[in-house]
Parts: structure tokens; sequence; C-alpha cells
């Protein structure tokens, strides 16, 4: 049995996950709101202990923990090096569980898990050239070449939502112009459903984002695409474009067997799958969703110890 450690903004998800990369018992604790690396480290390893406990399975049944950090991390030494939305600051996030949990552990980016767990056990397991996209508040990717995760020089490789596709585009959190999770993320898709409602008060995704409050989330504008809005599909058909030119820049760099997104907003399949592979039309690169959902970089966590 291993232990996949998936820690995010809101929520830091674990897992007892066994040899056929099933999850046998999970469980999920709030992130949000912890401003003190000490009260992190304490909800993780509370959280080991708590999902443990409840799985009635034996910590000596135990024998690998592994974590995906959102952010800049070492995976050689376990440092959790810097994360935007959490209190990580070169913090020892391996040595710490190893010593309490007296058990093997390793850390790695939560995008590159999420990859490795959709190589390990997901559609893409078939594959030795891959590059997953996940979309959500903004862009991470996960590049895994001949069947090993790219790490590149100082463990930063991956950070496809950074590269610029517009210089005359909107500013980055990173503090550059026109980066393509500006344009091309979640986040970005409902930050465009909510200000050209605005100017289409009575059209179906108007109202929509009216009874809720004037905010649209995920799946917003696919319930107002699939009315036939037609403000909504002038939106889509924006939205994918620009995915459409990320895409290319990744196939035309890393020539990967598949591209895999991921994400919560990937459960739309083939309305978002369609598309793109209509624009990549005949390249050898296969477009697909991944299968494992919001247990992907669980799973990969749990399995990080097959990367050697």
């Amino acid at each position: 049995m291993k232990i996949g450690v998936d820690l995010g903004g809101t929520t830091v998800g674990i897992g007892i996950i066994d040899d056929d990369h099933s999850i046998k018992s999970s469980g999920s604790f709030r992130t949000a709101g912890i401003t003190e690396t000490s009260g992190l480290i304490e909800t993780v390893i509370n959280g080991i202990d708590e999902t443990v406990s409840r799985s009635g399975i034996p910590f000596e049944c135990i024998d690998f923990i592994g974590m995906g950090c959102p952010g800049e991390v070492d995976a050689v030494s376990g440092i959790a090096c810097h994360a935007d939305n959490l209190p990580l600051e070169n913090t020892p996030f391996g040595p710490i569980l190893s010593e309490r949990f007296h058990k093997p552990v390793r850390i790695d980016n939560d995008a590159n898990c999420a990859a490795w767990g959709e190589h390990i056990a997901g559609v893409s397991k078939n594959c030795s050239n891959v590059v997953t996209v996940t979309l959500g508040t903004g862009i991470g990717g996960g590049v895994i070449i001949d069947g090993k995760i790219l790490h590149g020089n100082e463990n930063h490789a991956g950070e496809i939502g950074h590269m610029v596709i517009d210089i005359h585009g909107k500013r980055c959190g990173c503090g550059r112009i026109g980066c393509w999770e500006t344009v091309a993320s979640t986040r970005a898709l409902t930050n465009e459903v909510e200000t050209q409602a605005k100017y289409a008060p009575n059209s179906r995704l108007g109202r929509l984002i009216a009874e809720n409050g004037g905010h649209a989330n995920g799946k917003t504008l696919f319930i107002a695409l699939n009315e036939d809005d037609n403000m909504a599909r002038s939106i889509f058909n924006d939205w994918i474009r620009f995915l459409e030119v990320g895409m290319w820049n990744i196939i035309n760099i890393f020539r990967p067997e598949m591209i895999v997104i991921s994400g919560g907003i990937s459960n739309e399949g083939d309305t978002i799958i369609l598309p793109l592979r209509a624009a990549v039309g005949k390249c050898s690169t296969i477009i697909e969703a991944g299968k494992l959902g919001g247990k992907a970089g669980m799973i990969g966590a749990s399995t990080l110890y097959l990367c050697d």
C-alpha cells in the first residue's frame, strides 16, 4: 500500500492506494486560510494519520508516501521551494514526513504528479512521450519524455502556462505579458464569461450568471452552450482558438505521442477535445481527456517511486 498526497491551495487530498493503483480510502482536509508553514505541515501530518486510521489498514502495510505540491519543487531533496497560494518557502516537506512516519518519501510538482498518474494508470499509460495540460486557475504542465518526468534545470521544467502567445495581451501573475494561462485557463474563461454577459443580461448566459449572484463557474458556459446560446458559442470559440495556439506550440516543441487535457473542465469531454483534434488535423499527436479526473495527482504521487 502507498499513500498519495495532493496538496492544494484549498484542500489537501490524501489517499491510500494499492499496487493496482486503486484508491482504497481517501480524505480531504482544508488548507485555505492557513498562513503559517507549521500549520500546513500539521494539517498534512494529521490528515495522513486520520486517513490511515479511518481506513482500518495497519500503518505497517504502508511502504511509501508521495506528495504533489504546487509551485516550485526540488524533487531530488524533497524541498517545496515556493508556492503562490500556500506558505511554502524552502520547506523540507520530504525529510519532515520521512522522519515523522519512518517511510520513504518523495515529492514533486503537482502537475508532474497528475501527468505521472495518467502515464502510470490513466489514458496515457501506453505512451512514452506525453504532455499533460492541467486547466484550472492557471495552466500547469507535466512533461514525460522517454517514460521519465522532465524536471529540467532547477526542477522547473513544464511551466507551459507561461509561454507567451500574445505580446500585447494581459499581464500574468508571473509579471510577464500575454502568457497562455491569461487567455486559456479555466479562470480566464470564467472571467470572460462574466465580462461579456454584462452586455447581454437577457441572454441565456446572462440569466445563468444573474441566478448565481453575478458569478460564473466552470460549468456556466457549457450549460448555455448546450442550449444554443449565441454568446456562449462565441466565447467558447475564442477560448478554443487560444487553446489551439498553445497545443501547436507544445506539439512543435515536444512532438509527444499524446497531449492529455486534465483539470475539472476536462469533464466536458468531446465538447473540448473534438475541436482541438480538428485543429491539429492529421498530426500524429493524439489529444485526449484525462481518465483519472481529480485523482490523477494523488495516484501519481503514490507512484513517484517508479520514476527511478
